[in-house]
């Protein structure tokens, strides 16, 4: 009964106003019975609600309200729903206790949302006991809750990049502008932590790993006197660097700051362009020689060896650039090479860099007295003059270093004149074999190359007779003769490469011996096996004359220089061949070349292997000297080999492809007759051997008898 009262009298309220309002301006959204009880009150609340009009105190009050929470809870959410139901529920996730409109919004207080903020953020902390240390210093004015999170959404602050962004924002403008990752812009949550972080300047020992969630290709760069990595935003501003390329004077003003007694130094130094604000690349800064993110999995490259590197990229070509071209053609410069070249591999040795001279920042110019205190630091049983081995950055020249100019001249000379000469030799030779019928195709090596390839026999007849032989070496010169080749032939592999770092086939072979050192050891075990072997050659050959009482065959007589000048009428003139003996003047300028060469090989190579005691006793351009010669002496002998030798013993028509007698010590009685005509006559006559017939050797109409003539015919 009481309850049917009540809807009564409500509605009768609802078609008009009662007499205590009728004196007052009409409330059309407060009935009257709301007003016969809660009277000016509500009225001072309706005028303070922003909440639109039409709207009655029965849209969210009803006639017997319960005062169950639960129950008042979720009818005032629907009430709210009823008129707001474009807005998401709030606080979505909160499944218990959940809150509903009222618990933030006073619905008859509120004003609008502008002003709302910090009496809402009073609100949220009834719940959220949760400080921000990150903005707690800024003050009454700082942010409140909503100026970061959406009201009714309730979505997780790390998960509202887009709005994070734009809140932050409101305040702090574009702070990193151009600070993206995959293209998109980053939030301000993936550096900053706002409940723990209570700033930038104390948050800068956890940067490192807060850039590196993104920055997974970067290493570390910088580390401490107490080993500890320095933040990236030491070097770095967040999103607003400059590009690399313009950074240099920039970052060398940041280093600068730390390093204060090196940059100094730097200011002082000859580099050009050290207090420039133009980012031009050939200026000099700190990010052209320190590397800003080494790579700790690839072994890092000594620190001279890096910095020498570093240098060469600047001073190699043109203008400053002699400085360096003058480095890298010295023994220290293409060792270097090699060092870099081996990208942080093993093996280092002791070598002169830049950096040893001029410093790592300074880069002044030193005098003699100061070099020879630089070269004493490694070779410190050497003398003050060593020194002089240090032939400068200034080009070689007749009013610079002339000595060594002298003899590069010397070399440029002669090297090119010999080698034209046996070039010649060679062509004439071919065109009288020619003239006198031979025949590349006849010869018996080449015909049965072809046969082989064709797969017949050669013209179809019996093999051919053994031909007469004498002994031309004896087993003690066959076993000179393979020691001088295996040793030459090794000090080439591991020689020539040392002066040409810049080939890939040069350190190709130098990492197969296991780096420069290894390489360098090597070939000075082969040299110093050369020089015992000339030695004991030299030690033989002296014995032997000395028990004969005459001098050795291969010492040159004033008839092989007549037989030259014969020879070369032969050539011109088809004059008569010179008759020669058991070693014609071409054989024994060979022998002398490789003797004489090899005691200047061996002499140079001592010199360089014990550069501080010749300190001691010469001057120190005497060692700069040796290495000019060894140099050029290695080129000369090469170039010899492969023109003259190798002409001799593999492509000469009457022996190709091998002449073997090298190897068996013997040689036919028709070539000894035809080739060293004056020795065949002299075995002849002394009835050591049969005349040989005129038949040619390629006649085989009247075979020769087999069998060997033996004869000392290998005196030496």
């Amino acid at each position: 009964m009481r309850t049917y009262v009540l809807v009564l009298l409500a509605f009768t309220g609802l078609l008009g106003p009662s007499a205590a309002w009728s004196q007052q301006e009409p409330l059309p959204r407060v009935p009257s019975m709301c007003a016969d009880c809660h009277g000016d009150a509500v009225a001072d609340k309706l005028k303070a609600l922003n909440h639109g009009n039409g709207i009655s105190c029965l849209a969210c009050h009803h006639i017997g309200f319960t005062n169950d929470p639960k129950v008042a809870a979720a009818r005032r959410l629907e009430a709210c729903a009823n008129c707001h139901s474009d807005l998401p529920a709030p606080h979505v996730g909160v499944t218990e206790g959940a809150p509903t409109c009222v618990d933030c919004h006073s619905i008859h207080g509120d004003t609008v949302i502008a002003e709302a903020g910090p009496e809402i953020s009073k609100r949220c902390k009834s719940c959220h006991t949760m400080e921000h240390p990150l903005h707690a210093e800024a003050g009454p004015n700082g942010p409140v809750c909503t100026d970061c999170h959406t009201s009714h959404t309730g979505i997780p602050f790390s998960a509202q990049d887009h709005t994070v962004v734009s809140g932050c924002s409101r305040c702090h403008g574009g702070a990193h502008p151009t600070h993206e990752a995959m293209g998109e812009r980053l939030a301000c949550t993936k550096c900053h932590n706002e409940n723990e972080q209570p700033g930038m300047a104390a948050a800068d020992p956890d940067t490192p790993g807060e850039c590196e969630s993104c920055h997974t290709n970067l290493h570390p760069a910088h580390v401490d006197a107490n080993g500890d990595t320095l933040a990236c935003v030491a070097c770095h501003d967040f999103g607003m660097d400059i590009p690399l390329a313009e950074a240099g004077p920039e970052m060398s003003k940041r280093c600068a700051s730390c390093h204060e007694d090196a940059m100094a130094a730097f200011k002082s130094s000859n580099h050009p362009g050290v207090d420039s604000d133009d980012p031009d690349s050939d200026l000099s800064n700190c990010l052209k020689c320190h590397t800003q993110h080494p790579d700790p999995a690839s072994p890092p490259l000594p620190l001279k060896v890096a910095a020498t590197e570093r240098c060469m990229e600047c001073h190699k070509i043109g203008g400053v650039a002699s400085l360096g071209r003058s480095y890298t053609d010295d023994f220290h410069g293409a060792t270097m090479q090699f060092l870099a070249a081996q990208g942080g591999g093993g093996d280092y040795p002791s070598v002169m860099g830049c950096t040893d001279c001029h410093g790592p920042h300074e880069a002044g110019m030193l005098d003699n007295k100061s070099v020879a205190a630089v070269c004493i630091r490694c070779h410190e049983a050497g003398d003050s003059r060593l020194a002089g081995a240090w032939l400068g950055h200034a080009p070689v020249s007749a009013t610079n270093q002339p000595v060594i100019w002298l003899i590069r001249i010397s070399y440029f000379i002669l090297i090119p004149f010999m080698l034209t000469g046996l070039l010649l030799n060679i062509v004439f030779h071919l065109v009288d074999q020619r003239r006198e019928g031979a025949r590349l195709r006849e010869t018996p090596a080449v015909r049965r190359l072809l046969a082989w390839v064709k797969r017949e026999k050669v013209d179809g007849a019996k093999k051919a007779p053994k031909a007469k032989t004498v002994v031309r070496f004896p087993l003690v010169e066959r076993i000179e003769h393979i020691g001088s080749a295996v040793t030459f032939i090794l000090l080439v592999v591991t020689g020539l490469p040392q002066t040409k770092p810049q080939l890939g086939a040069a350190r190709a072979i130098i990492d197969f011996l296991g780096g420069i050192g290894s390489t360098r050891i090597i070939h000075r075990t082969i040299g110093f096996t050369f020089v015992a072997l000339m030695l004991a050659h030299v030690l033989r050959v002296v014995a032997r004359s000395v028990k004969r009482h005459r001098l050795p065959v291969m010492v040159p007589t004033r008839q092989d220089f007549l037989d030259v000048v014969q020879n070369f009428r032969h050539y011109l003139f088809g004059e008569r061949r010179p008759k020669v003996g058991k070693f014609d003047f071409a054989e024994k300028f060979e022998y002398w070349g490789l003797f004489l060469g090899g005691i200047v090989m061996s002499t140079t190579g001592i010199l360089l292997v014990f550069p501080e005691l010749v300190s001691h006793v010469l001057p120190g351009v005497v060692v700069a000297s040796a290495r000019v010669i060894h140099g050029f002496e290695a080129t000369f002998a090469v170039s010899v080999v492969i023109l003259w030798h190798s002409y001799g013993v593999i492509f000469k028509p009457e022996v190709f492809p091998l002449d073997t007698s090298i190897f068996t010590g013997k040689m036919s009685v028709h070539r000894l007759k035809h080739e060293h005509e004056l020795e065949y006559e002299r075995l002849v006559e002394a009835g050591e051997i049969q005349p040989e017939s005129d038949e040619s050797p390629r006649d085989h109409a009247k075979p020769e008898t087999p069998g060997k003539i033996e004869g000392d015919f290998a005196e030496t």
